[in-house]
């Protein structure tokens, strides 16, 4: 396989941190960049074979036109953003290199790739792209390949959707007026594991998940989904008895499961 020098933007933590460490643990030459690190971006789009744009989702779009005129055809341009659809056509417009778009669907601290998926969305060319996927694959995780638009809607559910649900609940406990900590004193296992996801979303980082939710080109049609549902359920009880309703969850689970 061959040996690519690879340049990571915004490689200091996060994903760009994870690619980072794999790639150097299968023997590639690997340079990271950050707002402190000797090596600017357009620095290593200049010298390295594949560039990653890994930087957070408001900043991708300023940071691929700036890099992508540096990153020329025979290497290749990559991003690492959870949205697709607009990276990969900017990446396209911006460079004339290979463009892959590239989502793992998970988080920084995973160490085991069994069990973890990554998607990969083809952009330009197909050299690059199936060496990244062999890296991928040889590590041991399940590459799926998707268009762009494809990516975007399913992510409308696995995230824009779970998040907002997520953001909603904090949101509607707080306006209860009733302090966390007595609430906390009822709480069962269930309500315990929702309340620490909570936590995290609206404390670690905010703007990660507000930017993936009005970022995604799908979030007006899924969150439409969402309100027309809120309302059935409140119609389903507005007769004071919850029949209707588990008829109606039960219907729903044939659909499902």
């Amino acid at each position: 396989m061959k040996k690519a020098t690879v340049g990571i933007i915004g490689g200091t933590n996060g994903m760009g941190r994870w690619l980072a460490d794999l790639l150097t643990a299968q023997g590639f030459t690997v340079h990271v960049t950050g707002r402190k690190t000797q090596m600017t971006a357009v620095d290593a789009a200049r010298i390295c074979d594949v560039v990653v744009i890994s930087v957070p989702i408001a900043a991708t779009s300023s940071v691929i036109a700036k890099v992508g005129p540096h990153v020329r055809k025979g290497q290749a341009l990559m991003d690492l953003t959870s949205l697709k659809k607009e990276p990969v056509a900017l990446m396209l417009q911006h460079s004339e290199a290979e463009v892959v778009g590239c989502h793992p669907l998970f988080g920084p601290s995973v160490t085991e790739p069994s069990g973890h998926n990554i998607v990969l969305c083809r952009g330009r060319g197909d050299a690059w792209y199936a060496l990244i996927r062999t890296i991928f694959e040889n590590t041991g995780y399940t590459v799926l390949e998707r268009t762009p638009g494809e990516h975007d809607r399913m992510m409308a559910i696995v995230q824009v959707l779970n998040h907002f649900n997520t953001i909603a609940l904090g949101m509607a406990i707080a306006e209860t007026g009733i302090p966390l900590s007595e609430v906390s004193q009822f709480s069962t296992p269930i309500f315990k594991t929702k309340m620490e996801i909570v936590k995290k979303i609206f404390t670690e980082s905010p703007e990660l998940y507000a930017d993936i939710i009005a970022g995604n080109p799908d979030t007006n049609e899924v969150l439409q989904t969402y309100e027309r549902v809120v309302g059935k359920i409140i119609s389903l009880l507005a007769k004071g008895d919850g029949s209707k309703l588990k008829d109606s969850m039960e219907s729903v689970a044939k659909k499902l499961f």
